[in-house]
């Protein structure tokens, strides 16, 4: 699989057939929209060609309380395992959003990308200000430009599949059905550093993950870690901004049960399983101790109940 970007680096493209979207969480709607695309591809002689976008438009112009579910990199990964030859991943910037919808689809999708067959979601929205739509790309497929397939992104049950969705289901600590979802569950990946050790003084000793961003979740979880070699291991992750203490500062802190290896330095994995309670400010650190003492009690049970330990 070749990944592309820049438009400036395909001289002479080969006919495709294309799935275009954000594929950001790569949720159940997105893995309709590209193995539509690669059974095309296959049944007529066509590259099976992704074209996504990095930053993501919502990056770009800074929208409150976004954030990626996944990264590029991952992204990257999950769409070689769907026998996708090329992927085009566009920079998101200024000149790129001046471009019109007219533009989009004569000047990049028809005249640079040769696309054959183009699938999206019925929503799917393009150029400046978001003024092309479904319709537009209907007419330039009647006109004999390309074939067009539309998929309804819909559960059985009428909601909408959606990152945005997603996103909110996160923010709201509903990480069960999120993560029914996603093709993987939702983690956060960074490498532990030194922090105040406030954890080992309480008995809690934690993994102090940097992560790159900030994110609008908050509270205490029931977690799956990946470090390495090592599978399976399960914890308990606060992320916030430690309120009994200066309440400044997101951070990711991870207690892993039954491990007490040094950490320092490595990267781990941490996949977030379901939430346990908000974080709260407690009056002295004895309270905070009695409680975190009650979701390891719980963390286990729930473990025990629906995991493996």
């Amino acid at each position: 699989m070749i990944v592309i970007n820049n438009l400036d680096n395909i001289k002479n493209s080969y006919p495709c057939a294309i799935a275009i979207g954000n594929f950001d969480g790569m949720h159940d709607g997105h893995v309709k929209l590209i193995k539509n695309a690669v059974k095309y591809a296959k049944q007529n002689n066509l590259l099976p060609t992704i074209l996504t976008f990095d930053p993501m438009p919502q990056e770009f112009f800074k929208i409150n309380n976004f954030f990626k579910i996944i990264s590029s990199e991952e992204k990257i990964e999950i769409l070689k395992k769907f026998e996708i030859e090329q992927v085009i991943q566009l920079p998101f910037n200024e000149e790129f959003s001046r471009v019109s919808a007219k533009s989009f689809i004569e000047d990049i999708l028809v005249k640079k990308l040769n696309c054959q067959y183009i699938v999206v979601g019925t929503d799917f929205k393009y150029g400046n200000k978001r003024q092309g739509d479904i319709d537009l790309l209907q007419k330039y497929m009647d006109d004999g430009h390309f074939k067009l397939s539309k998929i309804d992104l819909l559960k059985s049950s009428k909601t909408k599949i959606s990152s945005s969705f997603i996103r909110n289901l996160l923010i709201k600590g509903d990480f069960e059905i999120a993560n029914s979802l996603l093709y993987k569950p939702f983690k956060l990946s960074g490498k532990v550093v030194h922090g105040e050790k406030l954890g080992r003084y309480l008995g809690y000793p934690t993994a102090n993950v940097e992560i790159c961003n900030s994110y609008p979740i908050n509270g205490i979880f029931l977690v799956e870690v990946n470090l390495g070699s090592q599978k399976n291991l399960y914890g308990l992750a606060s992320i916030g901004n430690k309120p009994t203490f200066s309440g400044k500062n997101d951070l990711l802190e991870v207690f892993l049960l039954n491990f007490n290896s040094n950490l320092y330095g490595q990267k781990i994995e941490v996949m977030f399983l379901e939430k346990i309670r908000n974080q709260i400010k407690f009056k002295n650190t004895q309270m905070l101790v009695e409680k975190m003492n009650e979701d390891t009690e719980y963390a286990v049970k729930l473990i025990k109940e629906k995991y493996e330990l």
